[in-house]
C-alpha cells in the first residue's frame, strides 16, 4: 500500500531535521511527503528544499501566504496527498524506522479497517524519552483498549486516544473527513469519522516518540476547560456531518443522546438552585455515561466552574 505522509510545520527549524531524518530511514519509503508550512518565518522552508534535492521519495512543499492554523493546514495537506493512505505528521516528533511498514500491514491485510494508530514512547525538547509511554500519560487503560478494539466508534465518541501522529487512514475517506469543522481539532474529527465509516485498529506498539515541549500548540498537557457552548457546537456539526454518510444507527442515537446531554447541562447555569437539581437529576445517567458522575453532577448543581482537564488526544472530543 502506497502511503503519502502529510506533514504541516510551523517555525520548526531546531526539530524538523531529526524528524525528516526519521522519515528517509524508514523501512517502507513513504509514495511521497507532503508539506505544508503554514508561513515560517524562521529556517524551515530552507530546511525541507534542502532535504528534498536528495529524499529517496518525492518531496511536495507547499508554503501559506497566511498563518492557516493546524487545522486548517492539515486539512489542506490531506488533500493534496495522492497515496492509497495517509500518515499525519508532526513536525517535531520521531518515528520508529518501521512505523510505516508495521501499520500499511494492518490496512494491507484487514480491508475492513479505514484507520490504524498505534502507542508512543514520550520525549522533551531535548529528545530525552520519559520513563511512561503515551497511553500510560492519557490512563488509556487495557480495559479502554479492549473496549476500542470492540467498537472504534463508540470509544472515540467516548475517549478520543487516536492521536493524529501516530495515525495512518486510508485515502478514500478524505471526501468524509473534509472539510473539518472548525470546533474540531483534526486529528479526534478525522479518527471519528473513519470509525463510524469502518473501523480504527490499535497497534500497541510505541511507533515514534512524540515530543512534549512547552511550544507546542497542542498535546498531552493539562488545558483549559472547554465550554458547554462549545461543546454543544461541536456535537452539533457532528451529528449533522453524519446524517450526511451511512452510519450505524446506533452511533447516530449515541451522539444525539450527547448532544442532548450537553444542551441540557449548557441550560443548567440558567436555573436557580432547586431548578438546577431538578433539571440535572433528570439527566443523572448521563453523567456517568458522557461525564465525571457524581463528580460533575454535583457540580452542575453548586453552578461551578470547571477545571482544566488532562486532554485525551491533541483536543478532547
Amino acid at each position: 500500500m502506497d502511503i503519502s505522509v502529510a506533514m504541516c510545520t510551523y517555525n520548526g527549524s531546531k526539530v524538523l531535521a531529526e524528524q525528516l531524518s526519521s522519515i528517509r530511514e524508514q523501512t517502507k519509503l513513504p509514495h511521497e511527503l507532503v508539506v505544508c508550512d503554514d508561513d515560517s518565518t524562521d529556517a524551515t522552508p530552507r530546511i525541507v528544499h534542502a532535504f528534498a534535492l536528495d529524499a529517496p521519495f518525492p518531496v511536495r512543499f507547499f508554503r501559506n501566504q497566511a498563518t492557516l492554523g493546524s487545522t486548517r493546514n492539515f486539512e489542506k495537506a490531506i488533500n493534496l496527498c495522492a497515496g492509497q493512505a495517509i500518515a499525519l505528521c508532526d513536525q517535531d516528533d520521531i518515528w520508529q524506522p518501521n512505523k510505516l511498514e508495521r501499520l500499511a500491514s494492518v490496512l494491507d491485510s484487514e480491508p475492513q479497517v479505514g484507520g490504524v494508530c498505534s502507542n508512543a514512547f514520550l520525549m522533551d525538547e531535548t529528545s530525552e524519552c520519559f520513563p511512561d509511554s503515551l497511553w500510560e500519560r492519557r490512563n488509556f487503560t487495557p480495559r479502554m483498549q479492549a473496549a476500542f478494539q470492540r467498537n472504534s466508534a463508540r470509544q472515540l465518541l467516548q475517549y478520543n486516544a487516536a492521536t493524529g501522529a501516530t495515525f495512518v487512514f486510508r485515502s478514500e475517506f478524505v471526501k468524509q473527513v473534509t472539510p473539518i469543522p472548525p470546533e474540531w481539532v483534526h486529528d479526534a474529527w478525522i479518527a471519528l469519522l473513519v470509525a463510524t465509516q469502518s473501523r480504527v485498529q490499535l497497534v500497541p506498539e510505541k511507533l515514534i516518540s512524540y515530543r512534549i515541549h512547552p511550544a507546542q500548540q497542542i498535546g498531552v498537557r493539562p488545558r483549559a476547560a472547554v465550554s458547554d457552548a462549545v461543546l454543544v457546537r461541536r456535537w452539533t456539526v457532528l451529528a449533522a456531518r453524519l446524517a450526511t454518510l451511512p452510519v450505524d444507527p446506533s452511533i447516530s442515537q449515541l451522539v444525539h443522546k450527547r448532544l442532548r446531554f450537553l444542551e441540557t447541562r449548557a441550560a443548567l447555569k440558567q436555573e436557580r438552585l432547586l431548578g438546577r437539581v431538578i433539571a440535572a437529576s433528570r439527566t443523572l445517567p448521563g453523567y456517568f455515561r458522557f461525564a465525571r458522575g457524581l463528580f460533575s453532577y454535583l457540580r452542575d448543581i453548586a453552578n461551578a466552574s470547571y477545571p482544566g482537564t488532562i486532554s485525551a488526544s491533541k483536543v478532547k472530543p
